[in-house]
């Protein structure tokens, strides 16, 4: 079994979009809600299957596939999802539910029209925070990624929120063995899913949803103290760049932006990653540097935004 972490917007859509339907929301997201609420009811009534998939109480596994890489974009993941969606895994995923009727009838119709939902729920209620939520999304990969390597995979499975555990085939999930195989186990961090992890069994591995450290705080706005504070804690220089990595940028984009040097610019980034401020991930060839949550804390506690 190989034990792997992903981040993925499409997860996040769909569970932000089962967030905002929920009846009973959890109130570390309603100043979130409040925001997206009105943002999702613009887009009008949902004209597509997507609503009801996404708020079953089990959401059917082929509308959200565990990623095979660590990060990929929302295009990326819309892109694959015809080829996952096959008539077969929607039958399996709904048996004799009326629901896999359109899908299975009149695919043509009826699958494109799921895609663009979200890709409209996407851009309106999870896009204009992605930054903010992919810095929390992948500063907790690097926090359990540090204890992989530390500690081992069980102290990663262990330590994760909700009622899961090591086992020695794969992992336990509120008591019950869950056996990997050949399967790759799939950690996913979401800053929508709470109180508890959920697991997503698909035929080439299986993944584990979890609720992210830090997401309680995700949308507080702390009062700012004077805006000198963040170069006074961390430098100038790295609080130039701690500031321009809202924005998701390689070293030599970072380095354009800030007019500095590459090599000042990657010697910063390390010192950034080292406490936790700034994170990396791999994107084909290039990698790419975003902040973490607790470095969009410190920029909004010195810039009050």
């Amino acid at each position: 079994m190989l034990l792997r972490f992903a981040v993925s917007p499409l997860w996040e859509t769909v569970a932000a979009l089962r967030a905002l339907t929920a009846p009973g929301r959890p109130p570390v997201h309603r100043r979130w809600a409040a925001w997206a609420e009105p943002r999702l009811a613009d887009l009008g009534p949902d004209p597509s299957l997507l609503t009801g998939l996404a708020t079953m109480p089990v959401v059917p596994e082929f509308l959200i596939p565990t990623p095979d890489v660590r990060s990929l974009d929302m295009d990326t993941a819309l892109h694959g999802l015809p080829e996952v969606a096959r008539p077969e895994r929607v039958a399996a995923a709904l048996p004799d539910d009326p629901r896999a009727g359109p899908l299975l009838d009149d695919r043509a119709g009826a699958l494109p029209a799921v895609l663009d939902r979200l890709r409209r729920v996407y851009d309106a209620v999870v896009a204009p925070v992605w930054p903010r939520l992919e810095g929390l999304l992948q500063g907790d990969i690097e926090r359990r990624g540090r204890t992989l390597v530390d500690r081992g995979g069980r102290a990663v499975l262990d330590g994760l929120p909700g009622d899961v555990g090591w086992h020695p085939d794969g992992a336990e999930v509120r008591g019950r063995p869950v056996v990997a195989g050949e399967r790759d186990l799939v950690l996913v961090p979401s800053a929508f899913t709470w109180p508890d992890a959920y697991l997503r069994d698909g035929p080439c591995r299986l993944a584990l949803c979890y609720p992210a450290h830090g997401f309680g705080s995700l949308w507080d706005r702390p009062a700012a103290p004077a805006r000198d504070g963040l170069a006074q804690l961390v430098g100038p220089t790295r609080a130039r760049l701690l500031v321009a990595l809202g924005r998701p940028g390689t070293v030599s984009e970072l380095a354009a932006r800030l007019g500095i040097t590459v090599g000042a610019v990657s010697q910063h980034l390390g010192v950034l990653r080292a406490a936790g401020l700034a994170v990396g991930r791999r994107e084909g060839r290039h990698l790419v540097s975003l902040r973490t949550d607790l470095g969009s804390a410190l920029v909004e506690r010195a810039t009050g935004g």
